[in-house]
């Protein structure tokens, strides 16, 4: 009787054994299973989403100055010099030519008026011009309209020193309505003696516009 108690308490430790191992695994897996599932939600929080705003179209303004009657041509229109010379240049003679100055841009802009001459006997020294906001006369000697400024002694360029001149841009709405435009008057008149030697030049007039 005593080996078959014994007999029996050692399968029932045996069992007891197993059990205990068995559920120690299912603990184990129970404990993966948790960690893969931590794993799985981390996995789900990566997802992201996005949204985009696009702006309205941006368009640069042109700047462009233009001189003389026809808007196709940028300088030297060829009425203005057709009209500016003058030849037997004498002291106190003068000359006047109209200049119609653009603006074909986009946005306003200020200009200002540099005279310089170009010349192998000194004329330059020998002559004054002056800018009126007006229309030459009939005879091509004077300007009508107001004086802006004069400048002197053209051998090294000149800067007229009126306020720099305004002029209203276009704006952007196509298509573009005709370019704004103002008039001015040059004169150029012949001061001191006469030289002993002939003089030739030209005078060249830049014209600079500048937009802020």
């Amino acid at each position: 009787m005593s080996r078959h108690k014994d007999s029996v308490g050692a399968k029932t430790v045996l069992r007891r054994i197993g059990l205990a191992l068995i559920s120690a695994r299912a603990r184990a897996i129970m404990s993966i299973g948790i960690v893969l599932g931590l794993g799985a939600v981390g996995t789900l929080a990566a997802w992201s989403d996005s949204a985009t705003a696009t702006s309205g179209t941006f368009t640069t303004g042109r700047i462009d100055i233009k001189l003389g009657a026809d808007p196709a041509v940028d300088n030297d229109p060829s009425a203005f010099t057709t009209t500016m010379k003058k030849v037997d240049l004498f002291p106190n003679d003068t000359r006047s030519a109209n200049l119609i100055v653009s603006n074909s841009g986009s946005v306003g802009f200020t200009y200002s008026i540099q005279a310089a001459v170009t010349s192998t006997t000194g004329l330059g020294a020998l002559l004054n011009s002056s800018v009126y906001l007006g229309s030459a006369d009939g005879t091509n000697t004077g300007c009508s309209g107001a004086l802006l400024s004069t400048v002197t002694g053209l051998s090294t360029p000149q800067t007229f020193s009126h306020q720099d001149r305004p002029i209203t841009g276009q704006g952007t709405t196509l298509p573009l309505p005709p370019p704004v435009t103002e008039n001015l008057c040059f004169v150029v008149k012949m001061v001191g003696a006469t030289p002993s030697t002939p003089a030739t030049g030209t005078i060249t007039y830049t014209l600079t516009a500048t937009s802020s």
